[in-house]
């Protein structure tokens, strides 16, 4: 889960449990287009894992020799 950090301005409330912030939809857009790229880079390397420890086991058997 992404962190991000809001201008305590932005607080409406808060209690133990949560917070409640009131910020502008311009943020809302940029948050989500950053969480679209953070999923999309989690995809690319998801779907690349096996060929990238593939390539590490090779690396590391060079190494070794």
């Amino acid at each position: 889960m992404p962190l991000i950090k809001i201008p305590r301005h932005y607080l409406v409330s808060q209690d133990e449990d949560s917070i409640t912030v009131d910020v502008p939809e311009s943020m809302l857009f940029h948050w989500k287009k950053d969480y679209e790229k953070i999923i999309q880079a989690k995809g690319i390397l998801k779907h690349k894992k096996a060929a990238m420890l593939a390539h590490l086991d090779t690396l590391r058997q060079e190494w070794e020799e």
